[in-house]
């Protein structure tokens, strides 16, 4: 069937217009946005809000703390202006900082270094039972964010961030930004494994999850990885996989819907 309409006034599923809830990719999407730029207002760091993205800067030494998300594809006649809000927002230093796009992507001055599965777990009811020994809880002060982080920066590792110092990958005010939830396995009363969910725009999403290396095989990141799913259990969760963790998740029922495009610059 023919539609009479211009193509100007056609529905993409991204225009300014556009209900949040017009697509789970478009929930997960501006969820993510308001969750980065939330963690930053709270901590007092810089963010920068356009028609295309969100960004945010740590000037931090791992980039995953200097990110951002496209949110829409990048229009023809676009991509000069992106990379000139990306410039002018990250100066000082030379760490480098990252960009999520939910669309394949290509902007002149930053590197594609890889295109992780969006993957989605639909509205569960059951779970499988903790393994023997593992105990998990929700970190609620700040001595408790400091295993999750220490956990976070060993375990999955995050390299840069070596060797662990409070602080170093979460703000205190972290613990207080609305939806968030930090859960921390513990084995031995020894933190050991760890996992984010984030509730908004109604999708759960599952973010920095990490086991450190000496308790791995024992089934605790798959547990602790639940917890976070059903931390809104009448929600569909959604996480951005590495291809490695990859088999963990589709073994929890997790479904690979696209690939994104991770961009890499420099300052």
């Amino acid at each position: 069937m023919s539609d009479a309409r211009g193509p100007e006034s056609l529905e993409t599923g991204w225009l300014a217009g556009t209900p949040a809830g017009d697509t789970l990719l478009r929930r997960y999407v501006l969820a993510n946005a308001e969750w980065m730029e939330a963690v930053a207002r709270a901590s007092g760091r810089p963010v920068l809000r356009t028609d295309d993205l969100v960004v945010v800067d740590e000037h931090s030494p791992h980039l995953l703390m200097n990110t951002g998300i496209l949110v829409r594809p990048v229009e023809p006649g676009r991509e000069e202006a992106i990379v000139a809000d990306l410039a002018e927002f990250f100066t000082g230093g030379d760490e480098p900082y990252s960009l999520f796009c939910p669309w394949p992507t290509d902007l002149a001055g930053l590197v594609v270094v890889g295109h992780p599965p969006l993957m989605l777990r639909p509205a569960a009811s059951a779970v499988p039972p903790v393994p023997p020994g593992l105990e998990i809880a929700v970190a609620t002060v700040r001595e408790e964010l400091d295993e999750y982080e220490q956990v976070l920066v060993d375990g999955f590792p995050l390299a840069e961030l070596q060797p662990w110092r409070s602080g170093v990958v979460f703000h205190p005010a972290n613990l207080h930004v609305p939806g968030v939830q930090f859960f921390v396995g513990r084995a031995g009363g020894r933190a050991v494994t760890v996992a984010m969910s984030i509730v908004g725009c109604g999708v759960n999403h599952v973010e920095f999850v990490a086991t450190m290396p000496d308790a791995r095989g024992r089934g605790y990141g798959e547990a602790v990885t639940w917890a976070a799913t059903m931390a809104a259990p009448e929600l569909p969760s959604l996480l951005i996989a590495s291809d490695m963790g990859r088999p963990v998740y589709e073994r929890m029922g997790y479904l690979a819907l696209v690939r994104w495009t991770l961009l890499v610059g420099r300052r």
